[in-house]
């Protein structure tokens, strides 16, 4: 794995746990650290790699994706978005997030499940990885087009 790619992989990682540890302290913070380690995963590697920003490298498309995944798959809905928390600090999350918790949740399941599938693909070739980025992409803008406000 490159040097960049494993310092990349290492931040998200990073922000990974500074954000389980910050969980009791502020549910906003929390959920944008969340955030920022996906989008560090996926757009500052995965997607960096498809658009030919970075050489595809089957070790830091893996690992990317492993921390991705693995980050996805440990949102708490509970713990990052009680109820309030679209309230009072600096945040995106729309209100429809509190007033349609089934579809939210339906959008988070679908993150987390695009995640696990597509993670054994990201190792398996530019053309796979891909798919891969387009299949877990659909998931990340289904929640945000419908749960976070759309950034000036």
């Amino acid at each position: 794995m490159s040097f960049r790619a494993t310092a990349l992989v290492s931040a998200a990682l990073v922000a990974v746990v500074a954000a389980g540890s910050a969980f009791a302290a502020d549910p906003i913070e929390t959920r944008k650290k969340t955030m920022k380690a996906i989008g560090g995963s996926f757009g500052g590697v995965l997607v960096k790699m498809v658009k030919g920003e970075t050489p595809y490298d089957a070790a830091a498309a893996k690992a990317a994706a492993a921390t991705l995944s693995q980050t996805a798959a440990g949102i708490d809905i509970a713990t990052l978005f009680p109820a309030g928390s679209d309230k009072g600090g600096d945040t995106e999350a729309l209100p429809k997030i509190w007033s349609d918790p089934a579809g939210f949740k339906a959008a988070m399941d679908a993150l987390k499940a695009a995640t696990a599938v597509q993670a054994g693909n990201t190792d398996q070739g530019l053309d796979k990885l891909k798919v891969a980025v387009a299949e877990i992409g659909k998931t990340c803008k289904g929640c945000h087009d419908n749960y976070r406000a759309q950034k000036p």
